[in-house]
């Protein structure tokens, strides 16, 4: 019987540590979100859109894991220098909120969007249906992580419809995967402006 309370404590304390860090990658990925509403509010068009049409021309990677955006001091390195600027840099977006002063001016890229699973956010975004949509993406999280996050944000755990969707190489918009790939590394994108 002490075995059993024991061992029952044991669990739902590595429940706690596990609702924690789910808590922990959606309140950075609504204060990223923020930013981008924020900085939107200031200049009328998201950061990473240098020329202004709506859509952050980054082509996030479809895959688990993202690329690594820039150790650079200076945001004036990457940022959008004027409305002919290519916009198709991780770093676009973030060193925008950086000299915009909406996010820590001297904090290079690679901090700014680094999350608590040692992998990155980026911003840019995905076409559904032939159309596109400004997305905010998180890599390499486990799949468990990726589905709590759905059901929170969407109601449901299905990776295919809603704000949060799954974001990988071969099965991008997919299902998660099933309850015994749970730690299966994926990728999630989330539709901040507008939902496919």
């Amino acid at each position: 019987m002490i075995i059993g309370i024991i061992l029952g404590a044991v669990l739902k304390g590595q429940e706690i540590i596990d609702t924690a860090k789910v808590k922990r990658i959606q309140n950075d990925l609504k204060g990223l979100e923020t930013m981008m509403w924020t900085y939107f509010d200031r200049k009328r068009n998201f950061p990473g859109d240098c020329n202004q049409d709506g859509l952050i021309r980054f082509d996030a990677p479809n895959d688990a894991t993202g690329v690594t955006p820039s150790n650079n001091i200076d945001p004036t390195f990457d940022y959008c220098a004027s409305s002919a600027t290519i916009e198709t840099d991780v770093n676009r977006a973030f060193s925008d909120m950086r000299v915009a002063r909406i996010a820590p001016y001297a904090q290079p890229n690679v901090l700014l969007a680094k999350h608590t699973n040692n992998d990155y956010f980026h911003i840019g975004f995905f076409s559904v249906g032939g159309v596109n949509y400004n997305a905010i993406f998180i890599y390499g999280i486990p799949a468990w992580m990726a589905k709590m996050i759905d059901v929170s944000i969407d109601g449901i755990e299905d990776g295919t419809t809603g704000r949060v969707r799954r974001h990988d190489t071969a099965d991008g918009g997919a299902a998660w995967p099933a309850n015994i790939a749970n730690n299966t590394p994926v990728a999630i994108e989330y539709f901040f402006d507008r939902t496919p």
